[in-house]
């Protein structure tokens, strides 16, 4: 019992690897589920007992790559405890390392700035995604506010447009180097602008609740 059930762990495995590639080489809308059952190796019966349909296949591959990222930021900010500002610092370091050096995790991050296509065919994927934009925003300003309580961002500021912000800045950033990856080294290059996107945080006049 315990090896087939580790098999079908693996089988689960490939199937989100094969998806993966399929969607990165063919477009979320193209990809067919018997491309990425033949990619895995295995039948359509076999990909339909662990997937209900893409969509589905679709939001675990978004677990598997982001659900220790979002689990450590909701554990952040649930521990109240801890310098959010130096665990968000942190966090956006390592999203921006892990598109650099991970293979998979670029490869999803590509599919979904640049293979994921705003069609009506394909608005049940467009759905899950998001899905996951509104728990990372939702994630953001949390951990923005809690920043204010601890006192390293200061009370007049704006959290919505904070948000808005930071998080255009980074998701300008990834799409700008996954079009032309050769043209910088997003490791050298990501720290710097995640640090001078943080300080305008604390110190711009016009991220303040009033200003104009």
């Amino acid at each position: 019992m315990r090896k087939t059930k580790a098999e079908a762990m693996k089988t689960r495995e490939y199937l989100m690897l094969a998806a993966l590639d399929t969607f990165y080489l063919r477009g979320v809308a193209r990809a067919s589920l018997n491309e990425i059952a033949q990619t895995a190796g295995v039948t359509r019966g076999a990909l339909y007992w662990h997937f209900k349909n893409k969509e589905d296949l679709f939001d675990a591959l978004f677990q598997h790559i982001f659900d220790d990222f979002s689990t450590t930021m909701a554990d952040d900010i649930a521990n109240g405890n801890s310098d959010m500002w130096q665990n968000l610092r942190h966090a956006l370091f390592n999203l921006y390392e892990r598109m650099q050096n991970n293979e998979i995790h670029r490869k999803f991050v590509h599919i979904l700035h640049l293979k994921c296509e705003h069609t009506e065919q394909n608005q049940a994927i467009i759905d899950v995604m998001t899905r996951y934009q509104r728990m990372w925003h939702e994630q953001i300003h949390a951990a923005l506010l809690l920043c204010i309580q601890q006192q390293t961002l200061p009370e007049s500021l704006d959290v919505d447009l904070a948000g808005v912000y930071l998080i255009s800045t980074l998701t300008g950033l990834c799409e700008i180097w996954l079009n032309n990856p050769e043209q910088f080294n997003i490791n050298e290059i990501a720290p710097r602008i995640v640090d001078t996107a943080m300080g305008a945080l604390q110190r711009c006049p016009t991220l303040r609740a009033g200003s104009e």
